[in-house]
């Protein structure tokens, strides 16, 4: 078994047997719509530990917008200044998170970006429709995202929506550039490519994952409720020989 990889660290090895394995229908489902929720759970106290973690985050960086925050893992500060710390590491390779994408993507992974989409009580933002692929940096786009709820997602608090089957193109469609201080995100896939009323949203309890392909187009209303909406977002590469 490849050891994945972080940073050229090696992770811990995965064992496809554990309580976190995916079943083949799941795998399928993947691969048909673009999108698991898995059955699973984040252990209790991982999530009340992320959830220390998140409020100490917002703490240390105040100057900046709860909605996106870039990299929240790296300790020395990114493009967004973020001062980060390890946990976020950890919380993004937990090994049963690293199981489940190595049954997606295959066994020798590489983490190569986290973002935490906050989406604060009563005035988040919307994150408009797109592709994760329009705004990676990575190629080949050999991809896919966690989403962990930190919080509970409801229809009514801004929860992510999928198109599915978007994603069987394997292709980056058009996307145009809009100025708006409402927005997490201005990159827009042009309306041409998906039909909005087909999609399925993603509602999910504190603590539930889910994974999701590069291409699948995607995006989140915004948040006018008194619930907190908070996701952080592993991204997750296969590892290519060259």
């Amino acid at each position: 078994m490849n050891p994945s990889t972080v940073g050229g660290q090696a992770i811990s090895s995965i064992n496809t047997m554990n309580q976190s394995a995916l079943s083949q229908a799941q795998i399928e489902q993947f691969r048909e719509k673009g999108y698991i929720i898995p059955d699973y759970r984040l252990p209790q106290s991982t999530l009340q530990s992320m959830r220390q973690q998140y409020e100490a985050l917002l703490e240390e960086n105040a100057s900046v917008s709860p909605d996106f925050m870039l990299g929240p893992h790296l300790t020395t500060p990114g493009s967004q200044g973020i001062r980060g710390s390890n946990h976020w590491l950890e919380f993004a390779t937990h090994p049963d998170l690293m199981n489940m994408a190595a049954q997606l993507i295959g066994e020798d992974i590489i983490l190569w970006g986290t973002t935490i989409f906050g989406k604060p009580a009563k005035n988040g933002k919307e994150t408009p429709w797109h592709q994760d692929g329009d705004y990676y940096p990575i190629r080949p786009l050999e991809t896919l995202t966690i989403w962990i709820a930190l919080d509970d997602v409801t229809k009514d608090n801004g929860p992510m929506r999928f198109i599915p089957g978007s994603h069987k193109g394997r292709k980056l469609y058009s996307h145009h550039w809009q100025e708006s201080g409402d927005l997490t995100i201005n990159e827009v896939c042009d309306s041409e490519h998906f039909d909005e009323s087909r999609a399925e949203d993603l509602l999910l309890e504190a603590g539930q994952v889910s994974f999701h392909d590069v291409y699948m187009i995607h995006g989140s209303g915004a948040n006018s409720t008194a619930r907190r909406r908070s996701f952080y977002c592993p991204s997750d590469a296969r590892g290519l020989s060259l």
